[in-house]
């Protein structure tokens, strides 16, 4: 019985992962409220963890963090650091 209850959790723990994966978006109340030359640390703070993070330049110390459209915010926000500061803030809405 414990093994099949094992095999059953083995099985569907990619399933979970891919559900927690769909993106949690960013409030405009937050988006406001983000400031260029805020720190990294202040960025995930306030916004929590972003859906996606992608290390555009390390040479540069540039990185993006992507926060997915969501249907209560149908817009993707992303924001661009450079060594650990706020350096961009883009929103864009996201198509029908």
């Amino acid at each position: 019985m414990m093994k099949r209850l094992l095999l059953l959790l083995l099985l569907l723990a990619p399933l979970v992962h891919a559900a927690d994966e769909s993106g949690r978006g960013m409030a405009f109340e937050v988006y406001i409220r983000l400031e260029h030359g805020m720190t990294e640390g202040d960025l995930v703070l306030r916004a929590g963890k972003p859906d996606h993070q992608s290390k555009d330049n390390v040479r540069e110390g540039l990185k993006s963090y992507y926060y997915y459209p969501t249907t209560a915010n149908p817009y993707l926000t992303t924001i661009t650091l450079r060594s650990g500061r706020i350096v961009n803030i883009e929103r864009v809405r996201r198509r029908p």
